[in-house]
């Protein structure tokens, strides 16, 4: 039996991995190309452009690797089936329940495993995405490059001439035109950027300012104006996990967040039936509807488990362990008293 269920192990590894590598890297090209967009409003570069793939990660794992695992087990034991493998198993006295055995240690490991992304790292790595992107918004203020069009401070388009080395900016202008009644020019000699109590700001020196009304325009004349942006810096702190779920007592979508995070953890348990139910066939006898079951399953339980998430958390639960013995009584009516 120990080679038999190495062998198929072995024949469910290569139909899980030829489904896993491409859809990561998919998910990762995406990943990149959002990551990538960010970078119009301030500058990354590459480690830190890893380092938000990195927080990424284990969300994009979440939700891809329970119906790869599911996936990749309906099509191999449609595989067994078709070449009659699974008949010269059952022929030697290995029955659906025995093959069905050898996949519960590696449905246990997925299931534990996913337990730790969704309840561990995915909430400490959404804080740590939100806290980085706040602080990286902020620090594009300050880092505004001269003879760069299309760079913006608050709602003022900036343009820089210049700026030295101890960030002196030089001939600097600043347009808003964010009410549709009047524009806006500020125009200044130097400048720096400065930040004050975690609210970056902007000093003008030596300039003069306009507006441009329907009707008429006015300017002033000044020697130093300061400009504050409405972004504050605030310090990173998260919350542990016991704090982070504990706060889903208080607040509906966190509560959503973790029974749906439970559901998703427990589908390759839940599942595990359906896949031998509908995997397991006669080929001369049987049509094979393993895709079919496939999207039908896997739309029908996240669909069902994100309308009750909300609603009813307990709910949720008893859907899943009805779906569950559903699958078991499918796998016992359709295979095991056959084989």
């Amino acid at each position: 039996m120990r080679k038999i269920s190495s062998y198929l192990l072995y024949s469910f590894s290569g139909y899980f991995f030829s489904i896993f590598m491409p859809i990561i890297a998919i998910g990762s090209l995406i990943l990149f190309v959002r990551i990538a967009k960010l970078t119009e409003v301030t500058h990354m570069d590459a480690s830190e452009m890893l380092l938000m793939y990195g927080y990424s990660l284990p969300m994009m794992l979440f939700y891809t690797l329970p119906i790869t695992f599911f996936t990749a087990l309906i099509l191999t034991l449609n595989k067994l089936s078709n070449d009659y493998e699974s008949v010269v198993l059952f022929s030697f006295g290995i029955s659906p329940i025995r093959m069905l055995a050898t996949f519960i240690p590696p449905v246990l490991l997925l299931s534990i495993t996913l337990s730790v992304l969704s309840l561990v790292l995915i909430p400490i790595t959404k804080q740590l995405t939100k806290s980085f992107i706040h602080y990286k918004s902020v620090n594009a203020v300050v880092n505004i490059e001269a003879s760069k069009f299309g760079q913006k401070f608050g709602d003022w388009m900036v343009f820089l001439e210049s700026r030295d080395k101890d960030g002196v900016l030089n001939n600097i202008v600043l347009y808003n035109a964010s009410n549709p009644k009047e524009e806006q020019f500020l125009i200044a000699k130097k400048g720096n950027f400065f930040n004050e109590n975690g609210t970056p700001g902007l000093i003008l020196k030596n300039g003069q300012a306009y507006r441009i009304g329907e009707s008429k325009i006015d300017q002033i004349n000044y020697n130093t104006m300061k400009m504050y942006h409405d972004v504050r810096l605030e310090p990173f702190s998260y919350q542990n996990i016991p704090e982070y779920w504990l706060f889903a007592l208080k607040n509906s979508k966190r509560m959503k967040d973790l029974i749906i995070s439970i559901a998703i953890s427990l589908f390759p348990l839940v599942t595990l039936f359906w896949a031998f139910a509908f995997g397991i066939l006669h080929p001369r006898y049987d049509k094979n509807y393993g895709y079919i079951i496939i999207l039908a399953v896997t739309a029908t339980y996240y669909g069902v488990v994100s309308s009750l998430a909300k609603a009813t958390p307990i709910g949720t639960l008893v859907f899943a362990l009805l779906f569950t013995s559903l699958g078991a009584f499918l796998f016992y009516k359709k295979v095991q008293t056959r084989f």
